[in-house]
């Protein structure tokens, strides 16, 4: 049976300080429903996107939680291994790289996922009778049957929290904890722009109920093994400027990884850090992480003018504003004393002029 679509894009009041959890209070039959079809479902998949970050592993684990608190069978997957800096997150163990026989679940939610491939479970999910997605990517593409997408929302995480206040679900110290971490991750440690009052708010009132900040941002940030910190030194030493573009660019190879002992997880907020360079209009880090496929980080700041998500869907990607991401076939050279990118980004963005 396909599914019915319903598509639901809650739209801000123009006051931000009114607060996710009163948008939604005020979109209450949408949530009413929401919560009805996943409190009578038998039995719930989650699923997230590939290469899942703090929000991605955070919203999935909390809804995990809730759901086993309901008594339904619910499984989590991820198409990849989440980073071992999550490793810390109640229930992590409960995540399954194993591909689900989606069709043995009633309901399936997309959680973090602007579209169903990202999933690697994009044919089952769109013959499936009943598909909820809860995102707050600006760009989703609004594939399931329900799609609730919030793009004014600091994260996934934040929608979530949002959802179980209104539909006065009890938050215990595992699913505060998940719910902080996703909403502390995507707000990078709350430096970025989306960190209102309310999100301040909410995390004050999630650590209310047990979860640990510090506790938090140690694992999140602040422990970086022997391999972490040299492969960030490589990509410090090779940062590039554009005074044409204003670009801030670095790169990484495989062959980085290897020598540093590190992993794809070890290269998080190095853009970020990349965006600190005055006159920067913003960053770009580019990682060969397997044979022919490069993974681009885009960050920017609001001053600056850039909308980074642009720059991501010309190149097949997509994300925020000020937080992009993409990926495209190519590789990463050394050759005469430059690097070299044997993909389109490198006409676009690369540049060694200074």
């Amino acid at each position: 049976m396909m599914p019915i679509v319903t598509n639901v894009t809650a739209m801000r009041p123009n006051r931000r300080e009114e607060g996710l959890t009163a948008l939604l209070a005020a979109h209450g039959q949408v949530v009413r429903d929401i919560h009805t079809i996943i409190r009578g479902a038998p039995s719930v998949l989650l699923v997230t996107h590939e290469h899942p970050d703090g929000d991605a592993v955070g919203s999935s684990l909390a809804m995990l939680h809730t759901l086993q608190a309901y008594g339904t069978r619910v499984e989590a997957f991820v198409p990849d291994a989440p980073p071992e800096q999550f490793s810390f997150l109640p229930g992590i163990h409960r995540l399954t790289r194993v591909p689900p026989a989606v069709d043995s679940f009633a309901v399936v939610i997309v959680l973090d996922a602007t579209y169903f491939a990202r999933t690697h479970l994009a044919q089952a999910l769109a013959v499936h009778a009943q598909t909820i997605t809860i995102d707050h990517h600006y760009d989703n593409r609004r594939e399931a049957g329900i799609n609730l997408i919030v793009p004014e929302a600091a994260a996934t995480a934040h929608i979530l929290a949002a959802f179980f206040a209104v539909t006065s679900t009890p938050l215990t110290k595992d699913i505060a904890t998940c719910l902080l971490t996703g909403i502390f991750t995507d707000t990078g440690s709350f430096m970025h722009d989306s960190t209102t009052p309310d999100i301040l708010k909410l995390a004050a009132h999630l650590m209310s109920k047990g979860a640990r900040l510090a506790h938090i941002a140690q694992h999140t940030y602040q422990k970086k093994g022997v391999g972490g910190l040299r492969i960030w030194g490589r990509a410090l030493s090779r940062v590039m400027h554009s005074r044409r573009t204003g670009a801030a660019v670095s790169v990484i190879t495989r062959q980085d990884l290897a020598e540093c002992g590190a992993t794809l997880d070890d290269l998080s907020g190095v853009v970020n850090m990349l965006n600190t360079l005055p006159d920067t209009k913003f960053a770009l880090l580019l990682t060969e992480y397997q044979p022919g496929r490069i993974k681009g980080s885009l960050r920017s700041e609001p001053h600056k003018g850039v909308d980074v998500s642009v720059i991501a869907k010309r190149l097949g990607g997509g994300g925020h504003k000020l937080a992009a991401g993409f990926e495209v076939p190519g590789h990463i050279v050394h050759q005469q004393g430059q690097w070299r990118v044997t993909a389109p980004v490198e006409e676009m963005y690369m540049a060694n002029e200074s």
